[in-house]
């Protein structure tokens, strides 16, 4: 499966709507990791497309237009700095199987 990074402005959404929106992404991706308050790793087989429009979904209507988001796969060559061990262990494994 692909590797997505999901770039998120939730700060418009209610606690509630933030968690519905994080359980819209362990519904469609079994692998997941969130990298800082505003980025998230998913391993999905969906596209990048199919992803924000499922997300998009959980989001209330009258919020969707102001949340921000920016869903985009991983290259091979994807660098990072500065990841806690566990983080980087995780994505090295999910890099591994992608």
């Amino acid at each position: 499966m692909a590797l997505s990074l999901i770039l998120h402005d939730l700060s418009g959404l209610t606690p509630d709507d933030q968690k519905r929106f994080f359980e819209a992404i362990f519904q469609i991706a079994p692998g997941h990791w969130q990298v800082a308050p505003g980025a998230t790793l998913a391993e999905t087989g969906v596209s990048p497309a199919y992803l924000r429009d499922h997300l998009l979904k959980a989001v209330p209507p009258a919020q969707r237009a102001g949340t921000r988001l920016l869903v985009t796969r991983t290259s091979p060559d994807t660098a990072w700095h500065a990841l806690s061990p566990e983080g980087e262990d995780w994505l090295r494994e999910m890099m591994a199987e992608g």
